[in-house]
């Protein structure tokens, strides 16, 4: 059996569109307080631009993601 935790950090781009960063397996379980100023900070650093569209534009929400994987034969 393999197991694995993802963090979805989910955005919305300048044009309105979903945008998702995705961090494999992370260090630790981050709480809300924790992870909203990253969040902010990755929005506020508007250094992203793929042909002109921010897709970091708003901080969204964030989840994490866990997928368990059992091999049968």
């Amino acid at each position: 059996m393999e197991k694995t935790l993802t963090l979805e950090l989910k955005f919305k781009t300048s044009e309105g569109k979903n945008k998702n960063l995705t961090l494999r397996n992370p260090a630790a379980e981050l709480t809300a307080s924790a992870i909203k100023p990253v969040m902010e900070a990755i929005v506020s650093l508007d250094v992203f631009d793929i042909e002109g569209v921010n897709p970091y534009s708003i901080a969204d929400s964030a989840r994490y993601v866990e997928r368990i994987i059992t091999d049968i034969l």
